[in-house]
């Protein structure tokens, strides 16, 4: 870690907090005793391979979009937690790519828990039901049938 004030890079960290996403850290420099914060946030290089073979950036945000959409009202904390909820599962894969139908299921199971609606609305688009038929076979599925 540079110093910001004499560009040093003899740091040593005073203090830890973990504070929601990420780590914040204050420091002093070992050269000029200066001290000053640093905020800390784990990058991950996730790749998601769609259906047709494209391999494409991990976006949390299309998962907060999905749920948006599939829940219809929802309050924004909530959101935020089922989307981080959601993200943790796939992170926790540990691994460096990820097929978007697995990352759909796993959004599919976290809505089933959560709105059985919500849940009904996002796998009519994500499993392209465009049949009542195949939407009466999904609602039995769900409720047991």
């Amino acid at each position: 870690m540079y110093c910001p004030f004499c560009l040093q890079t003899n740091t040593k960290v005073l203090e830890s907090r973990a504070i929601q996403e990420s780590l914040r850290r204050r420091r002093e420099c070992l050269n000029c005793s200066s001290r000053f914060t640093t905020y800390e946030k784990a990058v991950f290089q996730l790749k998601v391979l769609k259906r047709d073979g494209r391999e494409q950036e991990f976006d949390p945000k299309k998962i907060q979009r999905g749920i948006e959409k599939a829940c219809n009202k929802i309050d924004h904390v909530t959101l935020e937690q089922l989307s981080q909820k959601i993200e943790q599962k796939i992170l926790h894969k540990k691994t460096n790519s990820i097929k978007s139908t697995e990352i759909g299921n796993i959004i599919l199971q976290e809505l089933k828990k959560f709105d059985q609606m919500a849940y009904l609305r996002f796998a009519s688009v994500y499993k392209s039901i465009d049949n009542p038929k195949l939407l009466k076979k999904e609602l039995n599925s769900m409720i047991g049938k």
